[in-house]
């Protein structure tokens, strides 16, 4: 017989219905494909595969049943104008609180968006991008950073979106606190030890220009010091650091310090390798290079800057080859120093490719892939000092052998190569005395605020340190007062981000003049939180200070453009005697937590701490 097929009663449902149910509500549920799960040893973790991500042509948040990708390596993805989504989970599965910093390594990106939502489905966004304001950003460094803090067992969801008209290239790593301080000291020393190396051989050269007056020195310097200001461009130094009006131009600074650089190349090049003379068709070659630049940097001022990049990328490579092929055609003439600038072309071809490349999404970014063009514009500069240094020595040979052919101009030459000898040292003498003043003042300009003049953070923290360690030792109190500035925004808001900024100098000259009585270390800790540090002070002298400045900074209205207003303070006073189980971040968070019972209560006041240890 044949088995009969009954329908299911009504009210039932299949199993295979059950499972079409599940699968819709399992796509409309957003899933993480990738959780950061951060412990105690927790130092940094490089975002790259399994994050989710989606390209889309709006700003609009993707709906919860949208489709995305996950990605297998670093996220990049060209010159692309579309929108960039990302998200992923953060879980601290510690006991202890997490201070995470989100670290976007490719400063160049026009806006972005982080979105932390917590547990309770509570948003804090943070906007970050390079034609932002950057009072809008919380950290002040070349990357764009995002603080996260984790509770004990606490887990975060990230949600980020990207718009730039340059590459879009997202290279990220979640990192602790700690950890990324640290790293940051040790990239910035790299970043000034090259930018040491460049500078101080343009400043040899100038000097060399000086004395000699010899027109390829002089270019040759403008080469090396418009080098550097392209890297310190690239790796966010401009952006971060430089006032807000060179900052809403940065987009047309790039074409402009491209125009330049080539430009002094080529005026280095010509003469070096004699090319107006032995090669005059290259030569013209490379002067219309050269005027196309500086015409580029002008069109660039007035077309998209998704349009100029664009243009600017082909230009440098173009740029690039003209050079090369000069400096390859005098080599072919056995022209000695052109093979210096063959060696020089090689390193810069083998940079820009890998850089255009991975800008362009072709191969991995990775920090080598990212420092590719830098390091090979750095090994193609020291080509050319020796490509120059050559042809100098090159000329002298020649003009060894014209001159010993006339036997009288023998004691001549050896007096004119005495002298230039003695001339080398003391250039030598004097460019070492350039090198350590621009060292001092590369180091008080790495620790010093460049708006308000006084400590930066990186310097408060070494401090602290310092200081921490000396207490334990004397058995010293450790005091730290927090303040903020009450509705700071609203000053900006209201009068303009340059009446703020005078806002933030005359408090900062406030603090000073009262931290200098007290011996204290002033510090701008960020925005408009300043911070102060006093050793071996009881607690009835920590709040008196703490008192003179509440009154010092609102005895008198602050001058600014168009007016005057009155400024008020909110302080959190923490004091402790440090042992030897205590940490250097207690005292700060106590004073964080005190700094915003005060905001809490009204504002205009000091919250303290009794001076006990913390355990």
């Amino acid at each position: 017989m044949q088995k009969r097929h009954y329908p299911n009663r009504k009210g039932q449902t299949s199993p295979g219905m059950w499972a079409m149910l599940l699968l819709t509500l399992l796509m409309a549920c957003p899933v993480y494909a990738l959780t950061v799960t951060t412990s105690e040893g927790f130092t940094s973790y490089t975002l790259n595969a399994g994050l989710e991500y989606r390209l889309q042509p709006d700003e609009q948040r993707p709906a919860p049943n949208a489709v995305w990708d996950v990605s297998r390596d670093t996220l990049t993805f060209g010159f692309n104008p579309s929108q960039l989504w990302i998200r992923f989970g953060v879980h601290n599965t510690s006991s202890l609180p997490q201070d995470l910093i989100l670290d976007i390594e490719y400063p160049l990106l026009d806006e972005v968006d982080v979105i932390v939502v917590s547990p309770t489905g509570d948003e804090r966004i943070h906007y970050l991008g390079d034609l932002r304001p950057i009072s809008e950003q919380e950290i002040e460094h070349p990357h764009l950073l995002t603080p996260i803090t984790l509770a004990p067992g606490e887990e975060n969801k990230i949600l980020i979106r990207v718009k730039t008209e340059a590459t879009l290239n997202i290279p990220m790593t979640l990192w602790s606190k700690s950890a990324f301080i640290g790293s940051t000291q040790h990239d910035t020393a790299y970043d000034l030890l090259m930018y040491g190396i460049l500078i101080g051989v343009a400043l040899y050269h100038l000097l060399l220009f000086v004395q000699l007056r010899e027109p390829a020195y002089f270019w040759y310097s403008v080469f090396l010091l418009s080098l550097v200001s392209v890297f310190a461009y690239f790796q966010g130094y401009i952006n971060a650091y430089v006032i807000s009006d060179i900052r809403d131009q940065s987009n047309h600074f790039l074409p402009w310090a491209y125009a330049l650089v080539a430009s002094s190349c080529i005026l280095y090049i010509q003469p070096t390798l004699d090319l107006p003379r032995s090669r005059p068709g290259y030569s013209r070659a490379l002067t219309i290079t050269m005027c196309a630049g500086i015409l580029l940097a002008v069109v660039s001022s007035f077309i998209a800057y998704s349009i100029a990049i664009k243009l600017l990328t082909v230009y440098a490579v173009g740029a690039a080859l003209i050079v090369i092929g000069a400096q390859a055609i005098r080599a072919i003439d056995r022209y000695e120093p052109a093979f210096y600038g063959v060696s020089a072309g090689a390193f810069l071809v083998a940079g820009m490719g890998i850089t255009v490349l991975e800008k362009t999404g072709q191969i991995t970014s990775t920090p080598l892939s990212r420092s590719a063009g830098d390091i090979g514009f750095t090994i193609m500069a020291i080509f050319y000092a020796l490509l120059l240094s050559q042809r100098m020595r090159w000329e002298q040979d020649r003009r060894h052998r014209a001159e010993q052919a006339v036997a009288l101009s023998n004691a001549e030459l050896l007096r004119t190569q005495k002298q230039l000898n003695q001339e080398l040292d003391s250039l030598v003498h004097a460019r070492t005395q350039e090198l350590e003043k621009a060292n001092e003042r590369l180091h008080h300009a790495s620790v010093t605020d460049p708006l308000t003049k006084l400590y930066n953070r990186r310097y408060f923290d070494d401090a602290l340190v310092t200081h921490h360690n000396s207490a334990i030792k004397f058995n010293e109190t450790l005091a730290v007062i927090l303040l903020d500035i009450d509705h700071f925004k609203r000053v900006n808001d209201t009068y303009g981000h340059p009446a703020g900024d005078v806002c933030l100098i005359t408090i900062a000259q406030r603090i000073k003049s009262v931290g200098e009585r007290y011996e204290a270390i002033c510090a701008r800790y960020g925005g408009e939180e300043f911070i102060l540090l006093l050793q071996n002070k009881s607690q009835s002298e920590a709040q008196h200070i703490a008192e003179d400045l509440l009154t010092t900074i609102k005895q008198s209205p602050v001058p600014i453009p168009g007016g005057e207003i009155t400024v008020t303070t909110s302080i959190g006073l923490a004091i402790m005697t440090p042992q030897r189980n205590t940490n250097p971040d207690d005292i700060l968070k106590s004073a964080d937590d005190l700094l915003y019972k005060a905001k809490d209560a009204g504002r205009d006041r000091i919250f303290s701490s009794p001076a006990a240890p913390v355990n």
